[in-house]
């Protein structure tokens, strides 16, 4: 075979694999967290707590997930998700339980679903979806907002299970994590928005499920 003939196959075979070996996104972002109060309830100063004044959120080469809150004593402390198990882990503070639940639960209804342009985050240009949903439980009616770049990209079959929050439908259409997240109830608005990302590896044990604390499903 020609010495020129081998180089092109070379060529076509390194560019075929780049093609095909495509980088999805590992590092974690970090969130403000701003928990507005629409109406006052008994619950309202636990609500302001619960999620705390900013997040961590860990995404792994695996499809693993960690959400980590920090500025609050109460409510949530993590949620984990591991991917093998389909399974969510979350802790609460001043809880010593590990809470669980299958990913495929889904407590709401989806009535409508939208998309849209949305302003600009950390200098990138966003898309927006916005789903209107029903609590299977209590009937009430709430809005999340996903406020995405396409700068980040994350493969989205790796979720394809994960029902809970509607995560499957909303990954497949943005194959990016969130660079905002606006939650909109009657009596509480809560909205994430990113801060800085970091791309980088992550460390397996950061994952790592807690093997002292007892377990409980979550309700």
């Amino acid at each position: 075979m020609k010495p020129k003939l081998i180089f092109t196959l070379i060529t076509l075979i390194i560019a075929l694999t780049s093609l095909t070996d495509k980088k999805y996104f590992e590092g974690v972002i970090t969130y403000s967290v701003e928990t507005n109060i629409l109406k006052e309830t008994n619950y309202s100063d636990y609500l302001k707590e619960r999620y705390g004044t900013s997040m961590k959120f860990y995404w792994g080469k695996n499809g693993n997930l960690l959400r980590k809150t920090f500025g609050n004593n109460l409510g949530l402390d993590y949620s984990l998700y591991i991917h093998e198990e389909n399974t969510f882990y979350v802790k609460y503070k001043g809880i010593d339980t590990l809470y669980y639940y299958n990913a495929l639960t889904q407590d709401n209804e989806l009535l409508e679903m939208k998309e849209s342009k949305s302003e600009p985050i950390l200098n990138q240009k966003c898309n927006k979806i916005e789903l209107k949903l029903k609590n299977k439980y209590n009937g009430k009616e709430f809005i999340s907002e996903y406020h995405y770049s396409k700068n980040s990209k994350i493969n989205y079959k790796l979720y394809q299970n994960v029902n809970d929050g509607f995560a499957n439908v909303i990954y497949k259409i943005t194959e990016s994590p969130y660079l905002k997240l606006k939650l909109i109830f009657d009596e509480i608005i809560m909205t994430y928005s990113a801060e800085k990302i970091e791309e980088k590896e992550i460390p397996e044990n950061i994952f790592k499920i807690d093997t002292v604390l007892p377990r409980k499903k979550h309700l």
